[in-house]
């Protein structure tokens, strides 16, 4: 209904006690199939050159965040994650606001080197954590690429399809994933999605999302207190 999963499902698992960085791997695993299926619905929202460079390097990002990932110590890893989702929630909360900005201040033709380096800066990101990922992709598309916001939004789904595509083989390629819990929450994500469907159509996307970003405000507090004990 609003998006947000990764403020949801990543806070739960640490919540239930899996550890950080499995718990991430565990949340992108549980993500990736709704991506997909988004991505597969937007089709090809830019065609030629354009569509394909920004969705290899993409990949390359991702493959690159998630190898900082799995590379970062545990412990040092939970003291930067409440960080980290704190500023995704800001993002999140400031997402209809940054992308009138962005729309504001578009301009015609294609900033290329600002658009390649931002893509690859917001791919390692996605790769490392990823929440919030997709509002950064469609504000970064719309002022260094001028691509309106229907086709911003297909392109971001593609991108962060093959972003978190690479992240997830590498982390089940290395073993940290949970899958105890991954299928069971995986099965709840594909009732929910089916649900949520419908229930948009009864009540407001903005009422989810503002209950999202209760949540997601609250958990972000509780992990910044919880890594300073």
């Amino acid at each position: 209904m609003a998006g947000g999963g990764t403020f949801l499902i990543f806070p739960a698992l640490v919540f239930a006690g899996v550890d950080p960085i499995m718990a991430n791997a565990t949340s992108s695993v549980i993500t990736l199939p709704g991506g997909i299926a988004s991505a597969l619905v937007y089709r090809r929202p830019v065609t030629g050159k354009l569509f394909w460079t920004l969705v290899l390097i993409s990949v390359a990002g991702g493959v690159i965040g998630s190898q900082l990932l799995l590379h970062t110590p545990t412990e040092r890893f939970a003291k930067v994650v409440p960080y980290l989702m704190i500023g995704a929630a800001l993002v999140f909360t400031f997402s209809d606001q940054l992308r009138r900005f962005a729309r504001a201040h578009s301009s015609g033709g294609v900033h290329t080197g600002l658009l390649y380096l931002g893509t690859l800066a917001i791919a390692i990101y996605g790769g490392y954590f990823g929440a919030g990922m997709g509002v950064l992709m469609i504000v970064l598309f719309l002022i260094a690429a001028h691509i309106d916001v229907q086709e911003s939004a297909g392109l971001r789904m593609w991108c962060a399809t093959g972003v978190n595509t690479l992240a997830v083989t590498a982390f089940i390629i290395k073993g940290i994933v949970v899958w105890r819990v991954a299928i069971p929450m995986l099965i709840c994500t594909l009732i929910g999605g089916y649900w949520g469907a419908h229930a948009v159509r009864r009540l407001t996307a903005e009422t989810a999302r503002r209950a999202v970003l209760v949540f997601a405000w609250t958990m972000s507090l509780w992990l910044l207190v919880r890594s300073w004990q």
